[in-house]
């Protein structure tokens, strides 16, 4: 029994038809976009779950760094105390509080229920 090893251009021509190729590719990845997206998801999250462990459980601060940090964080005043205007804020709220608990006294019957 003897093969046929001839191959035919026009044949190979269509098999490598880039129109043709794009097109069956583009169907291909359309049919199959949910099985991509959630494998891109999953990736991302695996990726995601790396970069924490490395920065939660594998940090490379020793205790000198850490100590370091937090009493640079305690010297550094960012937002300064001010008991004047803090002192000021308590009494009006004090007032506002006094305001609103006293009953209230001649109030006109907006919907002319009482005649």
């Amino acid at each position: 029994m003897k093969m046929n090893m001839q191959i035919d251009v026009k044949d190979l021509g269509k098999f490598f038809d880039l129109k043709n190729l794009g097109r069956n590719l583009a169907g291909f990845f359309f049919k199959k976009l949910q099985f991509f997206a959630l494998i891109l998801i999953f990736l991302s999250a695996l990726f995601l779950v790396f970069l924490w462990y490395n920065f939660i459980f594998n940090s490379d601060w020793n205790e000198a760094r850490v100590k370091e940090y937090t009493q640079a964080k305690q010297n550094k005043n960012e937002a300064i105390f001010n008991r004047g205007n803090f002192d000021k804020i308590i009494e009006e709220s004090n007032a506002r509080r006094v305001e609103f608990e006293k009953p209230l006294d001649n109030l006109e019957d907006i919907f002319r229920l009482n005649k």
